[in-house]
C-alpha cells in the first residue's frame, strides 16, 4: 500500500461537491450552501497515524485518514481492501466524504441509505465509488428504499436528525411507516452493541462485520409490505 494522494482526493472532492450543488441543491438548507462555499479544502482531509483513533474519523470539520491498515482478516471485506492500495481505497470513498459530509446525524441505516444514493449518483456521473462499503447496511436501504420509501419528495438522507426525519416519514407515509423506520434503526443499531465503540482496530471490526445479519429486518420490512396488500 502506499501513501495517499491527497491532491487527488481534494480534485475529486471539488468535482462531487459541484455536482451534488448542482443535483441536489432543492435539498440542501442555506446552512450546508454556505459550508460548502467556504470549506478550505486544503484541510479537508489529514493524514494520520495512530493506533487509538479509526481508519477514517470524522471530526465534523474534517477527515482524518489513517494509514494504519495491516494485517486484514480474509473475510469479503479485508479481501477487497487488501487487494488495493490505500490511495485508491481512499479515493473511492471520497463520493461517501463528501455526503456523510452534508447528511447530518448519522447511524448505520442511513449509512445505508447515503452508499445507495452515492451509487447512483456515481454511476449517472461516471465516478469511481466504493462497491463494498457498508455492503450490508445497503441490501437493506435498496429493500427499504424500492418498496416502503419510494417516491418520497424530500430525499431524507439530506435530514440532520432522526426526529426530524420521523416527523417527516409521518407526514408524508404515515405513522406506521415513521414507526417502522424508527424501529429498524434500533434493530441494525442493536446489531453492534456487542462491538466496543472504543475499539477502533479494523481488523477487529472486519471479523465482527463479517457476523452481521440482517435477515430479520429485511423479513420485517416484507411482512410491512406484504401486510399492505389487498
Amino acid at each position: 500500500m502506499k501513501d495517499i494522494d491527497l491532491s487527488s482526493m481534494i480534485n475529486l472532492t471539488k468535482q462531487v461537491f459541484t455536482l451534488i450543488e448542482q443535483e441536489y441543491q432543492v435539498f440542501l438548507s442555506s446552512e450546508k450552501k454556505e459550508n460548502l462555499d467556504n470549506l478550505d479544502y486544503n484541510s479537508f482531509y489529514k493524514v494520520i497515524n495512530d493506533d487509538n483513533l479509526p481508519p477514517i474519523y470524522f471530526n465534523q470539520v474534517n477527515y482524518l485518514l489513517n494509514l494504519k491498515l495491516d494485517n486484514l482478516p480474509n473475510t469479503i471485506y479485508g479481501n477487497y481492501l487488501k487487494n488495493k492500495d490505500l490511495s485508491s481505497i481512499y479515493l473511492e470513498l471520497v463520493p461517501f466524504f463528501c455526503f456523510n459530509y452534508l447528511a447530518g446525524d448519522i447511524n448505520f441505516l442511513k449509512l445505508g441509505l447515503i452508499q445507495l444514493e452515492i451509487n447512483n449518483f456515481c454511476t449517472k456521473n461516471n465516478l469511481l465509488f466504493s462497491p463494498i462499503f457498508c455492503y450490508k447496511e445497503l441490501e437493506v436501504a435498496f429493500l427499504l428504499s424500492s418498496t416502503i420509501l419510494k417516491d418520497l419528495p424530500y430525499n431524507i438522507i439530506f435530514i440532520d436528525s432522526e426526529v426530524e426525519i420521523f416527523n417527516y416519514l409521518a407526514e408524508e407515509k404515515g405513522i406506521e411507516v415513521a414507526k417502522l423506520y424508527h424501529d429498524i434503526v434500533k434493530k441494525i443499531n442493536n446489531k453492534y452493541k456487542s462491538f466496543s465503540r472504543n475499539n477502533n482496530n479494523l481488523v477487529d471490526f472486519l471479523k465482527f462485520y463479517e457476523t452481521i445479519n440482517y435477515e430479520d429486518i429485511l423479513d420485517l420490512i416484507y411482512d410491512f409490505v406484504n401486510s399492505k396488500v389487498i
